[in-house]
């Protein structure tokens, strides 16, 4: 994979973007009840129930959820099967699973906790690099890549960086982002680029870059304006 030259040019880039994001972001975050929490545990069972999931169908079970389990104990008191029959209507039955294995190991290890380390967190059922990386980010305002195909797919396009299925788990990736959020928000501008990918910088071959105030600055399209301008 191509690699990046960390220079000066390279981190003024960052900057401009890290800036470009925030501004975009003061008139454009969505607004959901899991952006509006510190607590590792709400966003822990937001971050489940959005696997694979839009965030407007979650949003109106995630809060009768919390309401019924306020906590990881309550989880366990209730049992698998009743959490079960209230994910129901998400589809995705293992998420229930998941939720309840992962309240026994909160309980058992960590006193009904989650840890404020990665490797732990990624030792618990169903939990990878991005509910481990989203728990970090979003719950402790730590700077952890939160790396997923939206975000992997901006960054990618405005450093002119090759996407592939694996590019959330690359290291190069990893280290953009990361210099990306080394700040002292990270978890607004993680936001920001989420919502940014979500309503900008879309999937396919026509981004909205006409509206896109990081064009300047984006080697796809630069790269696209050199292609219609040859045509």
């Amino acid at each position: 994979m191509k690699t990046i030259s960390k220079d000066e040019h390279y981190f003024k880039k960052i900057k401009i973007i890290r800036s470009e994001l925030l501004i975009w972001g003061e008139q454009n975050l969505r607004k959901y009840p899991w952006r509006e929490t510190l607590d590792p545990y709400k966003i822990a069972i937001a971050e489940v129930m959005l696997h694979r999931t839009k965030a407007d169908q979650v949003k109106d079970i995630y809060e009768e959820f919390l309401i019924k389990y306020p906590d990881f104990e309550s989880i366990i008191k209730a049992g698998r099967e009743a959490i079960k029959d209230n994910l129901k209507s998400l589809g995705l039955f293992w998420r229930a699973d998941l939720l309840y294995d992962m309240a026994v190991e909160v309980i058992e290890e960590y006193d009904g906790k989650l840890p404020l380390d990665r490797k732990k967190l990624m030792a618990m059922p169903g939990v990878g690099n991005y509910i481990s990386a989203a728990i970090l980010c979003f719950g402790y305002n730590l700077p952890e890549p939160v790396l997923d195909t939206n975000t992997v797919r901006v960054l990618g396009r405005i450093f002119g960086l090759k996407i592939t299925d694996s590019s959330r788990r690359s290291k190069l990736f990893h280290d953009v982002m990361y210099d990306l959020v080394h700040f002292w928000d990270p978890r607004t501008v993680s936001f920001s680029l989420i919502d940014f990918a979500n309503a900008v910088c879309i999937p396919g071959e026509r981004p909205r870059c006409e509206i896109c105030n990081l064009r300047d600055i984006c080697k796809f399209y630069l790269n696209k304006r050199i292609t219609d301008s040859t045509l």
